[in-house]
């Protein structure tokens, strides 16, 4: 796991600077603190500079690497788990290596494959790669989008970097910020690809590659989920998720440096902590770590102690001061780049700094719940999908009920069940994007003040999430809900929030969960076999319920969230005036005072649960103040 940042020249006259990209990649010194390196092409129209984590191979894999016929250099951040396969069948064909990691393979593979090579590749990757013969740059991005890759064309040149922080080191490339990324974040709390929150700045979305130095330069997509519901049912589902599952989980064991398990308790984690006790045959060499908070709601300790001590790892446990959420907010700010809504990002902080003492690598479980259906608004989509016109209406009727009865806390199961009956007079695709959004519309005309949102398009963050849920041919609604998170959310929320929060501690995360086959085998799976009355992620309760407590499975799912209702009441709460109110927000002409100190007074007098929205609206206000 590394960072990388450069410059490669499409005009006649210019020349790339090996200082420029030194200066850009010393930015992520954080995610590669074993190496540096500044590469610069004969010609002059490349330079690469280079910061390394040594995972595989520390003594000789160094970067950026040339390949051994100096025809071709890579940067590259990440990992090819099947890199040994692929270098035997490179030396079959007549390859000869000179170092014993995966960066030479992955040249190698270009040098055999060209832009094929990616149909080859297992793992997750962001990499570029100069080609001295057809003096161009291709780069690409893994096909579920977990490592970054940020870029900007600035009239003579493409510059590129593994985080925005680097790329705006370049003094060609301009950051002014897009009214209408600010408007998708409030809408969805996080910026999605290829969009940035800055007009001029991209990001190389998922499952893309692009060339620069020809006629067409536009990403281009190599690899697509399944767009429809496969076969593989009943028993054979159950036997083909353990046997995929367990095959992720044991290529993401190879590492020449320690290696460990961030363990929430919950099904996901459980799962890959306990595959790894089998792949190692050790369990207490799986070192395992948790984090919790003070608050019962919050605190997920006692159900990951329960899984280590059941399974016989190496367990640590992180308790999250509430005292330190002020200092922390802003070190977050700074690393994350963009605004970022997702309050999970300080925990998983935490937690990263924490294991990053006695780890270099840690598996995680995520992406389990989007490809296995573990959402409690995907078992909603089922439910609306099934109902008939009598249960309709009464559950309209509940839902009114409820709505009138329930406390104005979002995490009542009344006030859940008011949410869930709002939305069944609308069509599917309105019906999830009412689960998925932070504010409404009519909450941003309200919110922004008006010279804003006339250039924020506030009704397009609706319509880009409606065009992208309606792509596929599925037999159920909780596919098109899967595919939706795992094309944008999955990605742009909780992949970068993991990127992030590792990297800034020098940790590097790999998931089994994420393996393509993995996700592809899960979206395609019948709904039966993951969506039931009362369980989400059924199948993986079928495949695994004889490797950990049964407690694991009858837990209701909750998300490894932080306590910020109480923390935007108390340690945040000067925090959160200073920014929404008499900070940046207010100053540039963004949000209006009055819609936007109601906000705050509601959550405050327990009128209105605000605190997503709140937290969104502090994280931007530090955001923007970051900006000077």
């Amino acid at each position: 796991m590394c960072g990388f940042a450069g410059e490669f020249i499409t005009g006649a006259a210019a020349s790339a600077s090996a200082d420029v990209v030194g200066a850009m990649a010393a930015r992520l010194a954080h995610r590669g603190p074993d190496d540096a390196a500044t590469w610069v092409s004969d010609d002059g129209r490349c330079a690469i500079g280079f910061r390394r984590l040594a995972v595989i191979d520390p003594p000789l894999s160094h970067q950026p690497m040339i390949s051994s016929d100096g025809q071709a250099v890579v940067a590259f951040n990440g990992e090819i788990y099947n890199f040994r396969q692929l270098r035997t069948d490179l030396q079959a064909a007549g390859a000869a290596f000179r170092t014993h990691g995966d960066t030479e393979v992955l040249l190698e593979t270009w040098r055999r494959y060209g832009e094929g090579m990616l149909d080859h590749l297992e793992g997750m990757f962001a990499f570029v790669i100069h080609d001295r013969r057809s003096g161009r740059l291709f780069m690409a991005r893994d096909r579920l989008g977990q490592k970054p890759l940020w870029y900007a064309f600035t009239g003579d040149r493409i510059v590129f970097a593994s985080e925005a922080k680097a790329l705006r080191a370049h003094p060609a490339v301009c950051a002014e910020a897009d009214p209408e990324a600010v408007a998708l974040y409030l809408t969805m709390g996080y910026v999605p690809a290829p969009r940035s929150v800055w007009r001029d700045i991209a990001k190389l979305p998922p499952a893309h590659c692009m060339v620069v130095g020809g006629s067409d330069v536009a990403p281009r997509r190599y690899w697509r989920l399944p767009e429809s519901t496969g076969q593989v049912a009943g028993a054979d589902a159950v036997a083909r998720v353990r046997e995929v599952l367990a095959a992720a989980t044991a290529r993401r064991l190879v590492a020449d440096v320690p290696i460990g398990a961030l363990l929430s308790g919950g099904v996901d984690s459980s799962i890959v902590a306990a595959l790894m006790c089998q792949a190692t045959g050790d369990p207490h060499a799986v070192k395992t770590f948790t984090a919790g908070f003070a608050e019962s709601e919050f605190d997920e300790r006692p159900f990951a102690r329960e899984v280590a001590e059941h399974l016989g790892t190496d367990h640590r446990e992180l308790t999250v001061a509430a005292t330190d959420a002020p200092t922390l907010l802003d070190e977050l700010v700074g690393q994350y780049d963009e605004p970022f809504a997702d309050s999970s990002a300080l925990p998983t902080y935490l937690i990263c700094r924490a294991a990053r003492e006695h780890v270099t690598v840690a598996l995680t479980g995520d992406g389990g719940d989007e490809v296995f259906g573990g959402y409690d608004r995907y078992r909603a989509m089922r439910l609306a999908e099934r109902m008939g016109p009598g249960r309709w209406l009464l559950a309209r009727l509940a839902g009114t009920v409820a709505g009138a009865l329930a406390p104005h806390d979002e995490r009542s199961r009344l006030r859940r069940m008011a949410r869930f009956a709002s939305a069944l007079n609308e069509p599917p695709a309105r019906q999830y994007f009412h689960y998925r959004r932070l504010f409404s519309q009519t909450q941003l005309e309200a919110l922004l003040e008006r010279d804003f949102a006339a250039t924020a398009n506030i009704d397009g963050p609706e319509q880009w999430f409606l065009d992208l849920y309606e792509q596929g041919d599925f037999d159920n609604e909780p596919a098109y809900a899967q595919q939706h998170d795992l094309l944008t959310y999955l990605p742009d929320d909780l992949l970068v929030k993991a990127d992030i929060a590792s990297m800034a501690c020098s940790l590097e995360l790999r998931s089994p969960m994420l393996a393509h086959e993995v996700a592809s085998l899960g979206l395609a799976l019948p709904v039966e076999s993951k969506i039931r009355p009362r369980r989400g992620k059924a199948i993986l309760h079928d495949a695994f319920a004889d490797l950990l407590p049964a407690t694991v499975f009858r837990r209701p799912k909750t998300g490894f969230g932080a306590p910020i209702d109480r923390w935007l009441r108390s340690e945040l709460l000067e925090a959160l005036r200073e920014s929404v109110l008499d900070g940046p927000l207010t100053k540039a002409g963004w949000i209006s005072y009055l819609p936007a100190e109601r906000m705050i007074e509601d959550h405050l007098a327990g009128r209105a649960d605000h605190r997503h929205r709140l937290w969104a609206l502090l994280w931007l206000g530090r955001w923007l103040a970051s900006q000077g």
